[in-house]
């Protein structure tokens, strides 16, 4: 008896596991393969015993698959998955809502919806027309060297108007429909802005957004602190650009201080804290 099991034992052991085999392709709406497609195939009927280091969970034996430049893919599995879903897809394209039903042994097509994309484009310039650089555009892009701009947004929810904004220049919103040659004018006083903790003098750390109004109406606005979150040059500075009158300046929306703006640049320290 003892040697029969053994005998038994080890037949079993010497069986090769056949490997389950799913194959396909990737497509767009035209039958043209999509490269570069991250499909992750999934045995939800079993779960795989794994623990991680945390010492809990376990999960679905699951393996990730790439298509190759024709959309194809192949992948031999140790376990037998049921279904298949798109982990990542080139930008162009949605992937399919939810997870698609795959069996081992039969090709599967998965078909992705290429997003037809809103593209903008133009330049931005000065009231002379010289190029100006570094405008930000919201939503979507920010000027280059030639003040040109092009960036695209998903189709979802049309934008009817842009703003468009470079210190020192006074913002203007345009139609989208007129984006081809935008002019910023009015130049504007500049009005470097200090933080600074009121019981240590020391400039204010953290994150803070620091707003002009004139009339009720905001400026401009600026963030102050940390530089590695704000970007300024300095800890707790930022600069705004303001019109000439009484600009009131707000700290996270809060009114801290009005003062009289001219043409002339200005600085201005702001103590916060109680």
């Amino acid at each position: 008896m003892n040697g029969l099991f053994l005998v038994l034992a080890v037949a079993n052991a010497a069986t090769p596991q056949i490997p389950s085999v799913v194959e396909g392709r990737v497509v767009d709406g035209s039958g043209a393969g999509v490269a570069q497609v991250a499909l992750t195939l999934t045995d939800t009927t079993r779960l795989s015993g794994h623990v991680d280091s945390a010492g809990c969970g376990t999960y679905h034996p699951q393996e990730d698959v790439w298509t190759g430049a024709d959309g194809r893919f192949r992948a031999e599995l140790p376990f037998t998955p049921n279904t298949l879903s798109v982990s990542q897809a080139p930008e162009d394209f949605n992937p399919p809502s939810g997870p698609l039903p795959v069996t081992p042994g039969q090709a599967v097509t998965v078909t992705l919806r290429r997003i037809a994309w809103s593209v903008y484009e133009g330049q931005v310039v000065d009231a002379q027309g010289a190029p100006l650089s570094g405008v930000d555009i919201a939503p979507g892009g920010r000027t280059g060297d030639t003040g040109h701009f092009q960036f695209k947004l998903r189709p979802e929810v049309p934008r009817e108007r842009f703003r468009f904004r470079k210190l020192g220049f006074k913002p203007v919103f345009v139609p989208a429909g007129d984006m081809a040659k935008v002019v910023l004018r009015e130049r504007r006083t500049l009005v470097k802005v200090t933080l600074l903790d009121k019981k240590t003098k020391q400039p204010a750390r953290g994150l803070y957004r620091v707003a002009a109004y004139l009339g009720g109406e905001r400026l401009s606005f600026c963030s102050a602190g940390d530089v590695e979150v704000t970007h300024e040059p300095a800890v707790g500075e930022c600069t705004l650009d303001a019109e000439p009158g009484m600009v009131e300046l707000r700290v996270d929306g809060a009114p801290v201080r009005s003062l009289e703006v001219t043409h002339e640049p200005r600085e201005v320290t702001l103590e916060l804290g109680p």
